[in-house]
C-alpha cells in the first residue's frame, strides 16, 4: 500500500466531500425545478377548472382570500388549455415560471412566482405579465361593431364607438354608452 502525506489525504477528502456537495446540491435544483413546474401546471389546471378550492391550495396564505376572484369563464369552453413552459428561474426560496397558455388561436405569456415555505412546499404568490392577447381584442371589436350594425346605428358612429372602446382599453378604463339624443349645448 502506498503511504500518502497526510496533505494529499486531506486534499482527497476535502475534493470527495466537494463532489458529494455539488451532487446533492444539483440534485436538490433540479427537483426543486421540477416542483416548481408542477405547481405552476397545477395551477393553471386548477384555473382552468374553475376549482376553487384548489386554487386556494396553490396560493400562499396572505393571498388565498382571492382564490374566488381568480376563477375563469374558461370552463365554459370545451377546448382545452395548451400549455408550455418557456423560462423557470430559481433564486434560493423564490421562483418564477413563465408559461405560455393558449386556446383557440389566443396566447398569454404569463409570469407565475412562487415562494418556498419553510415546509419546502412551493406555492404561488402572484401573477404578472397576463396581458390579453391583441388578437382577442380585434375579435371583441368585430363582434362589437357587427352588434351596432345590427341595431342599425350609423357606420361613422360604429367607428366611433369602436374607437372609443380601443381608446378606453388602451388607457384601461371603460366606455358608457350614451344616449341617442342630441345634447344641446
Amino acid at each position: 500500500m502506498v503511504k500518502r502525506p497526510l496533505s494529499q489525504k486531506f486534499l482527497i477528502i476535502a475534493l470527495i466531500a466537494m463532489g458529494l456537495f455539488l451532487v446533492v446540491w444539483g440534485a436538490q435544483r433540479f427537483y426543486d425545478r421540477y416542483k416548481v413546474k408542477q405547481v405552476a401546471l397545477e395551477f393553471v389546471k386548477a384555473l382552468e377548472t374553475g376549482n376553487e378550492n384548489r386554487i386556494r391550495a396553490l396560493l400562499t396564505p396572505e393571498k388565498a382570500e382571492l382564490a374566488a376572484k381568480l376563477k375563469q369563464d374558461s370552463q365554459e369552453s370545451l377546448e382545452p388549455l395548451d400549455y408550455r413552459f418557456l423560462q423557470v428561474r430559481l433564486t434560493g426560496s423564490t421562483a418564477e415560471a413563465r408559461i405560455q397558455i393558449q386556446k383557440t388561436g389566443y396566447a398569454i405569456k404569463p409570469d407565475i412566482h412562487l415562494i418556498k415555505s419553510s415546509t419546502g412546499v412551493w406555492k404561488v404568490s402572484s401573477i404578472s405579465q397576463a396581458k390579453v392577447d391583441p388578437l382577442w381584442h380585434d375579435q371583441e371589436d368585430r363582434h362589437y361593431r357587427e352588434e351596432l350594425i345590427k341595431e342599425g346605428v350609423p357606420s361613422t358612429e360604429v367607428e366611433g364607438r369602436v374607437l372609443a372602446k380601443k381608446l378606453a382599453r388602451a388607457l384601461n378604463t371603460t366606455v358608457t354608452e350614451s344616449s341617442s339624443g342630441q345634447v344641446d349645448p
